[in-house]
């Protein structure tokens, strides 16, 4: 089993399509969710986002993972126009899986994103405070710090 950690967000009905992915994902795996958290649309002009992480064991594979996480984001409506700086049904990102350190052309783990966006560092460190980084070894309670700063 592997600990991974997924970021949830949606600027459309957004608690209500959050209430739904947390029923769903509570539904396949034993879920921890953060709180959630309100922030303004980053790079585009839209409606605030409300986000979360949640974090949960599974045997699947990375891809097999993805795969599924992005099933569940077609069937909730999202379309491929909800892609990039856009407003969206929802959003979900695998962040963390385990240790793994990966990347290719369809996404990268851990994901280049925790570096850089408090609303996904935020809601990570709520849940998994003295997480480290697995490449740079730092917590990401400390990566957030100095991104606050």
């Amino acid at each position: 089993m592997h600990q991974v950690y997924v970021s949830i967000g949606s600027n459309i009905d957004p608690k209500r399509n959050i209430a739904i992915v947390k029923s769903q994902l509570n539904s396949l795996f034993d879920c921890t969710f953060s709180s959630l958290y309100e922030t303004i649309a980053e790079g585009f002009e839209g409606n605030n986002f409300i986000n979360c992480v949640v974090g949960f064991e599974t045997d699947l594979e990375p891809i097999k993972l993805r795969e599924n996480l992005k099933k569940i984001e077609k069937n909730m409506g999202r379309t491929l126009s909800q892609k990039g700086m856009s407003n969206r049904v929802i959003d979900l990102d695998l962040i963390l899986y385990g240790n793994l350190v990966t990347e290719d052309k369809n996404f990268d783990i851990p994901s280049k994103d925790l570096e850089h966006f408090a609303f996904i560092l935020e809601p990570l460190v709520e849940i998994a405070r003295d997480l480290k980084h697995p490449i740079s070894k730092r917590s990401f309670s400390s990566i957030l710090k100095c991104l606050k700063s």
